[in-house]
């Protein structure tokens, strides 16, 4: 079978546009890229060169000696990129060799000019001090608690705090239930309209399009589950111009090149273009994701903008994984969203998570887990941004500018996201759009635990890396401190799971000082709780009046195998129990295995998690697209 050979995309780039140039970069009418204005030398596009390098040469497929690779002046400015994207260590030779029918990669010794993100293996020693700062956390948010337990129980006789309670009239207790019920409604209607027929593609502004490139990371993934992937990316519907689709295969697996010959069927003369790259572990990366998408990128990078002359911040490049289903609209959907922004060049775009596909092969546990998971996601607080899972898109020129994706990461998503950040300063990057990527969950109980204790691997290992660029980057304090804040709200980071920890303790001691002393409660105490209890039971109220809304409309575009009716009942049943148990079962428990892990035992493998391989044949709503059909106007 003939493979489309490629050659490694250089780590030194040169325009080429026929866009006239200026000292900030290819010149668009009304758009251009901007010269980064850090105070330290980690930028795509730099008046200094960031470093030197002195590469070694090797032959290329052809057997024929390649220069060394140099950076390149236009116009008095250099393009290049970081040190780190190439360096493990600061002065260390790494020669990574590829196998047959790819250019030798060959790498160089580099002495780095300036300041730049570090990669995880800089950060690793922070590792010994997490679990101080663990201590630290759980004493400060329970020692305060802990107090007012032991007082409470020592004075129930005592008038003081009784007079505290008189002194809150009902009228503002009922009140304050009442605004708390109201934002939980207009909480979900906000949503309501926001979801609301998004399976029909928005209607694009006149002009240049988007050229979307779609890369999809696989690693021994059965054929039927990749093809199902290609074939939902060639149907996008609402685009001006077909995506192309680039087939990120690893050289440890045997079986790629198979795999990409079914799909090369199924796509035929449905795409732009069809890519494969090959990704060849090297010495200092991570096994997984983000090395295998670091290796993609720059491979577009180079034959699009190195070799076509376009411009990178008008490609979107969209992250899945194999297993992804894309909405029909959702390239679209990216689209109309990049458009609608004063500036969408340098934004993260995310859709609602969604693991739903083979829901029914999961036991109650592993369902309720999931149901919660997607539903905090797609429902989100109106002042929260959530943060990417798996799926995920943002423009070629932004991943080069902050050095493409880390080799040595796990947690390749919010890290990108965490860096885009940085790269602004602290300001936040995320945009949410409303087209789903519907994606395969874990149905056994055990392997969905390794998946967990794998995703707060990267909650634990984020934290070092954070303390790393707080002391190896210079950033300024301010601007360090606002991506840490927004670490440590995400929802799973590890600053909030051992928050989550200490708010369990402190829940199961009230419970328990509650119910000896009941009897010495006043009314106006019961009151409250009865409440705060009706809250909670509001609350689980909108959430299943959301979820079937979601399950019947926009998830009916999606062949997703659906639970029976009983099992259905048993979940509104057991939800708030099984809830309870799977915030100790797979978010407690995962992180302090992940945290023993880190401090005692050093770096995890990368693990796949199993998940469903049955063919699913795509629904109607999933239409044939052949060809360029631009979005009418109104």
């Amino acid at each position: 079978m003939l493979v489309q050979p490629f050659e490694e995309a250089p780590l030194l780039h040169k325009s080429q546009h026929d866009r006239p140039l200026s000292r900030f970069g290819p010149q668009d009418p009304g758009r251009k890229w901007r010269q980064p204005s850090w105070g330290f030398r980690s930028a795509i596009m730099r008046r200094e060169a960031p470093y030197e390098s002195v590469c070694s040469t090797g032959p290329n497929h052809e057997g024929v000696p390649v220069e060394p690779t140099r950076s390149v002046e236009l116009n008095g400015d250099e393009f290049s990129i970081n040190a780190n994207d190439f360096v493990m260590e600061h002065g260390d030779l790494e020669t990574m060799s590829t196998t047959t029918g790819h250019l030798s990669r060959s790498i160089c010794e580099a002495v780095q000019l300036g300041r730049s993100m570090p990669w995880q293996r800089q950060a690793r020693r922070f590792y010994r001090w997490l679990i101080p700062f663990t201590m630290a956390e759980v004493f400060a948010l329970c020692a305060p608690a802990a107090y007012m337990y032991w007082h409470l129980a020592a004075t129930w006789s005592s008038k003081d705090w009784r007079v505290v309670l008189a002194a809150i009239p009902d009228s503002v207790a009922v009140g304050a239930w009442v605004l708390c019920s109201a934002a939980v409604v207009v909480n979900y209607a906000y949503h309501f309209f926001r979801l609301r027929g998004t399976e029909v593609a928005p209607e694009l502004p006149y002009g240049e399009a988007l050229t979307h490139v779609v890369i999809v990371c696989s690693y021994k993934e059965p054929i039927e589950v990749l093809t199902r992937t290609f074939d939902s990316i060639a149907e996008q519907r609402g685009l001006r111009q077909p995506p192309i689709a680039v087939f990120a295969a690893e050289s440890r697996d045997p079986s790629w090149q198979d795999a990409y010959g079914e799909v090369k069927k199924v796509c035929s003369g449905r795409l732009a273009r069809l890519m494969s790259t090959e990704h060849i572990l090297c010495e200092g990366e991570c096994a997984g994701k983000s090395a295998n998408e670091n290796w993609a990128a720059r491979e577009v990078f180079r034959q699009l903008v190195d070799g076509q002359g376009e411009n990178p911040f008008e490609i979107m490049i969209t992250i899945v994984d194999a297993d992804s289903i894309l909405s029909p609209t959702y390239l679209a959907h990216v689209e109309a969203s990049f458009r609608s922004q004063p500036d969408g060049r340098r934004l993260v775009y995310n859709g609602p998570l969604n693991v739903y596909r083979n829901f029914s092969e999961a036991g109650a546990l592993v369902q309720c887990l999931e149901l919660v998971r997607c539903h905090q996601d797609a429902f989100h607080s109106l002042f929260s941004v959530p943060y990417p899972f798996s799926n995920y898109s943002l423009t070629l020129g932004f991943a080069a500018e902050i050095g493409f994706w880390t080799p040595d990461i796990m947690p390749e998503d919010i890290h990108t996201v965490n860096k885009a950040m940085v790269n602004s300063f602290g300001s936040r990057t995320t945009v949410t759009i409303p087209a789903i990527i519907c994606n395969d969950l874990v149905a056994s109980t055990g392997d969905r635990y390794q998946q967990a204790k794998r995703h707060q691997w990267g909650s634990v290992t984020e934290l070092a890396w954070l303390g790393s660029v707080f002391q190896d980057m210079g950033l300024r304090f301010p601007a360090w401190w606002a991506v840490f804040s927004a670490e440590a709200c995400r929802a799973g980071s590890f600053i909030s799971t051992v928050a989550c920890f200490a708010a369990s303790l402190i829940e199961a001691a009230f419970i328990v000082v509650m119910a000896l002393n009941w009897d010495y409660v006043p009314d106006k105490a019961k009151l409250f709780l009865s409440l705060a209890g009706l809250l909670v039971a509001w609350q689980w109220l909108w959430f299943w009046i959301a979820e079937i809304f979601l399950w019947q409309t926009l998830l009916r575009q999606f062949p997703i195998e659906r639970p029976s009716l009983a099992r259905w009942m048993l979940l509104v049943l057991v939800m708030p129990l099984l809830h309870t148990v799977n915030r100790i079962v797979f978010l407690i428990a995962p992180t302090a295995h992940a945290l023993y892990h880190a401090v005692f035992l050093g770096e995890l493998a990368y693990v796949c998690a199993p998940k469903g391989n049955r063919r699913a044949v795509l629904p109607e709503g999933h239409d044939k697209y052949d060809g360029m059909v631009p979005a009418s106007p109104a």
